[in-house]
């Protein structure tokens, strides 16, 4: 959320494209700043690149105004000192710290994934300077600025091999280091949990959904009534980026708990929105009332989970059935390369210390041979008599 003291801020232009503009106070828009959204919208972006685009690029310069500054006039010192202020601010989207809630980092007893912390992730930041420089080429390109006005130089891959590992560069100015993440699913015990905990029949169509087909959350919400095909037991996503449609397969019951969700809801037809709110009147479920969902479920399981760990979870059952191939993930993920589904080979460090320790546990653990030990005959005679013996 943006203070009132901030000069520019974000509105949404729902009557011509783009749907988001930066203004000030005074409700006035600059003009190259509308000539960078409307190349992004020819470019075949799509309006969350574009919502994006706004956020970071209005959080620029309410940064330079701050300092007095325009970004007409913006050097690469101050990108130097936007990114210092980025590693030691609060991110206002976060939700504030409940007392009792654990540490910022420390990792969840129920899921293993660490609590996020108050500041911005060097994912964020490393997103700002890519909406940062984008917005600068543009305006080289444009003619708008000659000068060295925030240049942010970096080696770019024109043509890979994708038989061949990506070679190591040097990290672009101000740019974060990123932690490599392990994929990390839900457990069985966690997953039933997490199930009979849902309120209702469309929440449990959602969670059965989002964990056999391996949806992400936006293909969700994107979902009409036509994309559900219930004689091939499939559904169809529109997939992130190329925005191409596939067909899916999905779980029985999936099915089943969609089956109930509908008979609760108003007719369907093929063009509305799948996915609805359950208060009246209904409207077209929002990402936010999609993160709703498992609020409630982490606030009363003490966990934090989100929508992507389910899609993580179904790439990891699929990875350890045998008869799935490497290529069946990646189609039914919709990776656009393979050596992204790969990363779901990797084996799991928990999984890997249990293995170990039984592993060594068998081989130090001593064997008894039959040949060790043998009865004493006295206890025999004693136990049986010499009669029962010689039997």
């Amino acid at each position: 959320m943006l203070v009132q003291k901030s000069l520019f801020i974000v509105v949404a232009q729902l009557d011509t494209k783009p749907h988001f503009k930066i203004v000030n106070r005074a409700g006035q828009e600059d003009k190259n700043v509308r000539s960078f959204f409307l190349d992004l919208l020819a470019s075949d972006r799509s309006q969350e690149t574009i919502k994006s685009y706004a956020f970071g690029l209005c959080a620029w310069f309410n940064f330079l105004h701050s300092r007095t500054k325009s970004w007409r006039v913006a050097r690469s010192q101050d990108l130097r000192d936007y990114v210092l202020h980025l590693r030691e601010a609060n991110n206002p989207y976060r939700v504030r710290r409940r007392q009792g809630s654990p540490e910022p980092g420390s990792a969840n007893p129920q899921t293993g994934k660490p609590s996020l912390g108050p500041g911005y992730k060097p994912s964020t930041i490393n997103h700002r300077l890519s909406v940062i420089q984008s917005f600068y080429d543009f305006l080289r390109h444009v003619g708008t600025v000659t000068n060295d006005i925030v240049r942010l130089d970096r080696p770019r891959i024109g043509h890979h091999n994708p038989l061949e590992p990506w070679p190591l560069r040097r990290r672009g100015p101000y740019r974060q280091r990123q932690q490599k993440r392990i994929p990390r699913g839900l457990s069985d015990t966690l997953w039933n949990n997490i199930f009979d905990n849902l309120q209702c029949d469309r929440d449990r169509a959602i969670l059965c959904l989002l964990t056999s087909s391996g949806s992400r959350a936006q293909e969700l919400l994107n979902m009409k009534g036509s994309d559900v095909d219930w004689g091939g037991q499939c559904v169809r996503l529109i997939c992130k980026g190329t925005r191409q449609e596939t067909w899916v397969g999905a779980s029985p019951e999936f099915f089943r708990w969609m089956a109930a969700y509908l008979t609760k809801r108003s007719p369907i037809t093929a063009k509305s929105p799948l996915w609805v709110t359950l208060r009246k009147p209904e409207r077209s479920m929002k990402y936010t009332a999609l993160r709703a969902i498992f609020t409630r479920i982490n606030q009363k399981l003490g966990t934090n989970v989100t929508a992507h760990d389910f899609r993580h979870t179904c790439a990891l059952r699929l990875a350890a059935d045998p008869k799935i191939s490497l290529v069946d993930i990646q189609t039914h993920l919709r990776h656009r390369h393979i050596t992204t589904t790969e990363r779901y080979l990797v084996a799991h460090p928990d999984e890997v210390i249990k293995r170990l320790q039984a592993h060594q546990a068998k081989k130090l653990s001593p064997k008894i041979s039959k040949n060790d030990w043998k009865y004493d005959p006295t206890d025999l005679n004693l136990l049986l008599g010499e009669k029962g013996v010689n039997r």
